[in-house]
């Protein structure tokens, strides 16, 4: 019983980890598309820096972050299609 309990606890604390990480994510992905939707000229997204994770990242990092986000909490890799 104790098992179980514990194994519950496991799975909440990395459903909440994962949306946690989902959040900031998608607000670092916000912020860069923002950045083109300001200005007329084309941007190039993986070089553009965006600050999340109290440092700066640009677009490459965030592309492998989110792609690291999808092995680790839904078990799938993210292709270049």
């Amino acid at each position: 019983m104790i098992e179980e309990m514990r194994a519950r606890e496991k799975n909440i604390d990395t459903y909440i980890e994962a949306l946690d990480r989902a959040k900031t994510l998608l607000k670092a992905t916000w912020n860069l598309l923002q950045k083109q939707n300001e200005t007329i000229y084309v941007l190039n997204m993986l070089e553009e820096l965006v600050y999340y994770d109290d440092c700066e990242c640009d677009g490459s990092c965030l592309m492998d972050d989110i792609n690291y986000w999808f092995d680790e909490f839904c078990n799938e890799e993210l292709d270049n299609e």
